[in-house]
C-alpha cells in the first residue's frame, strides 16, 4: 500500500491507499484512532492485513503530547481517566475527518470509524455521536466511559453496525469491560458482532481476519 503524511489544520494524519487505484472507483474509507501513548504510525501496519485493495485508510494523530520515556513521544486523545474533554476532542476529530473528505482526490463511498484502546473509546463516544454518517464502528480492546453517556445523532442502530474484539488475557482493559460495553450497545439496539480471543491488550492476525470478513 502507498502511504502519505498530511499536516492539516486540525490533526496530522496518514492516508494509506491501494498500490493501484482507480479515480473513477468509489472507495470505502476506514478511519482508525490509535491508543493512549501511541501515534498515527501505530496502526498503519494492520491495513494490508485487513484489505489492501478495496479500502482507503486514514490514521489520525491525537493532539495531547506525552513523554513516554527513553526520549520517545506518544500522544493521547484526552487525559487518562478523564472524559470531561470528549466534546472538545470530538470537534477536532470531526473537523479532521471532514478535511480529509473535502481534500481527497478519491471518490468516497461508505465511511467506517474505529480505534484501539483509547481510540476505541473515542470511536464509541465521538464516532457514534458524530454528525458524520458512518456505515460501521470498529472497537478493539476498549470500553465505554461509564460516566459519559453515548449521545447518538445520525449513527444509530438503524444506520450503523458495530464490530468489537477483546482479548480474554487483557491486563490493561479487562475483558469484563468489553463485555459490559457490548451488552450496553446491544441494549441500545445496535447490530453488533463481538469476538473474544486468547490474547492480551493487542491486535493479532485472527482479529484482523474477522474484521476483514465483517467489512465485506
Amino acid at each position: 500500500m502507498q502511504t502519505t503524511e498530511h499536516f492539516g489544520d486540525h490533526l496530522p494524519y496518514i492516508v494509506s491507499t491501494p498500490d493501484e487505484t482507480d479515480l473513477d472507483k468509489n472507495y470505502d474509507v476506514v478511519i482508525l484512532l490509535h491508543g493512549y501513548g501511541a501515534s498515527m504510525y501505530d496502526l498503519v501496519g494492520i491495513a494490508p492485513a485487513i484489505n489492501q485493495e478495496d479500502y482507503i485508510y486514514v490514521f489520525l494523530n491525537a493532539p495531547i503530547e506525552l513523554n513516554i520515556g527513553y526520549g520517545q513521544t506518544g500522544y493521547a486523545w484526552i487525559p487518562i481517566g478523564d472524559s470531561s474533554e470528549i466534546n472538545q476532542i470530538a470537534e477536532v476529530i470531526n473537523k479532521s475527518i471532514e478535511e480529509f473528505i473535502n481534500n481527497t482526490e478519491y471518490k468516497i463511498g461508505s465511511l467506517y470509524i474505529g480505534g484501539f484502546s483509547q481510540g476505541g473509546m473515542m470511536t464509541i463516544h465521538v464516532g457514534l455521536a458524530s454528525s458524520i454518517s458512518f456505515e460501521g464502528a470498529i472497537i478493539l480492546s476498549s470500553r465505554m466511559y461509564p460516566q459519559h453517556n453515548i449521545e447518538l445523532s445520525v449513527n444509530n442502530p438503524d444506520t450503523t453496525k458495530i464490530f468489537m474484539a477483546h482479548g480474554i488475557q487483557d491486563s490493561v482493559l479487562p475483558v469484563e469491560d468489553g463485555r459490559n460495553t457490548k451488552n450496553h450497545l446491544i441494549q441500545m439496539g445496535f447490530d453488533l458482532e463481538y469476538h473474544e480471543y486468547n490474547i492480551g491488550h493487542e491486535i493479532n492476525l485472527e482479529v484482523l481476519e474477522d474484521l476483514s470478513n465483517w467489512l465485506k
